[in-house]
């Protein structure tokens, strides 16, 4: 059986404003114990179940319904009845969120009159299903349910994003497009792992690709998008090669390895001062971030060789960059000077690697034997 994702007790306020996962250890969290902020937990939640006046508006709407149904009392338009209640988001955020659609018919005054119904006690029965769409508190529960599944369950096969950089972003109004790009990839993915989230991967998915074609060509080297940019090609990656054709995911791995070479990931410890980036924690974890970004990309690069014999994007010649460090020094941005991946190779495996530069290694040495 597998553990839960949620530990036992209430989350600590600091972690739940800036949507982290508590560990909840006492007297003070991971979180608050690397931040130095003053670790509170509040007793008092609000409680759980419908908000005042949600039953009242649900009235309203069986009403609104029993109105447009009944065409032969009168000749009421359907626009001019007013159902009582708030606003939803139009935004398109909340239009990929919202629940399939397909239920509901788009029925006509005209034809409305042919729809058998009865009307007893303010109960109706009628073809007409009735979706509410989702208000601004379930589009923030299921936003961070699907940040949280990401990391989760996508993350650890894809170990690149660091949380605390994610999270700093990710509530944000005014995102740049490339900041859109990769949240709308994770989502993709998140949903994807997802039975109760399944229905959304399709629609986050092509919302996230449109995106990514739309701002391809205004990518600059130097730019800071570049990064963001080249992870959501790989999440993309990712997902066409499980739910699409395996064609269109290697073109897609192909633009990931551009915009990567672009960005010169490759050479990341050549061209920033390591020993600055050591002293800086926040420095040094986009630094790594930035590493793992283009190690997974080598992975990548290698398993598509070795399976199908396509030709090499990424190179090892001009390699000047750090194997990852652990997962756990990478998540609390403490800074570790890895060695090389010539330089571990040459020690024929006398130290233990976490198990990301393992696997870097292994498949390195697998093509190799492959190759020669």
């Amino acid at each position: 059986m597998s553990a839960s994702r949620q530990q036992p007790g209430l989350a600590c306020e600091e972690c739940r404003k800036k949507k982290l996962r508590c560990d909840r250890r006492r007297p003070q969290c991971d979180q608050c114990e690397d931040s130095g902020t003053a670790c509170l937990v509040n007793q008092v939640r609000s409680p759980r179940g419908p908000k005042k006046g949600h039953l009242k508006a649900l009235r309203n709407r069986i009403a609104t319904l029993e109105s447009i149904i009944n065409c032969d009392q009168g000749n009421l338009d359907p626009k001019e009845v007013s159902d009582g209640s708030e606003k939803y988001h139009s935004d398109e955020t909340a239009h990929l969120l919202s629940p399939p659609q397909e239920c509901i018919p788009n029925v006509t005054k005209t034809e409305c009159r042919d729809i058998p119904y009865s009307i007893e006690a303010s109960t109706i029965t009628s073809p007409i299903t009735p979706i509410t769409p989702p208000d601004h508190e379930n589009l923030d529960i299921i936003e961070a349910d699907l940040d949280q599944l990401y990391f989760d369950r996508v993350h650890p096969v894809a170990p690149m994003l660091h949380q605390g950089r994610y999270f700093s972003w990710a509530q944000s109004y005014n995102k740049p497009a490339s900041h859109i790009c990769l949240q709308f990839s994770m989502w993709a993915l998140a949903a994807a792992s997802s039975a109760h989230l399944q229905h959304l991967r399709e629609s986050l998915y092509t919302r996230a690709r449109s995106a990514i074609d739309a701002l391809d060509h205004d990518i600059e080297s130097s730019s800071a998008a570049c990064l963001q940019v080249a992870q959501a090609w790989l999440l993309l990656t990712h997902y066409e090669f499980r739910y699409m054709s395996y064609r269109r995911a290697w073109l897609t791995a192909g633009r990931a390895f551009r915009i990567i070479q672009l960005a010169k990931l490759h050479e990341i410890d050549r061209l920033n001062d390591v020993t600055v980036n050591m002293a800086h924690p926040e420095a040094w974890a986009e630094a790594e971030e930035k590493r793992r970004t283009y190690w997974l990309a080598y992975c990548l690069d290698r398993f598509l060789n070795i399976s199908d014999e396509w030709p090499l994007s990424l190179h090892e010649e001009a390699l000047c960059i750090y194997l990852p460090v652990s997962e756990s020094d990478f998540q609390h941005s403490r800074p570790v000077l890895m060695d090389s991946l010539y330089d571990e190779i040459g020690t024929s495996g006398q130290k233990m690697l976490p198990p990301f530069a393992e696997t870097i290694v292994l498949i390195t040495l697998c093509w190799h034997s492959v190759a020669f």
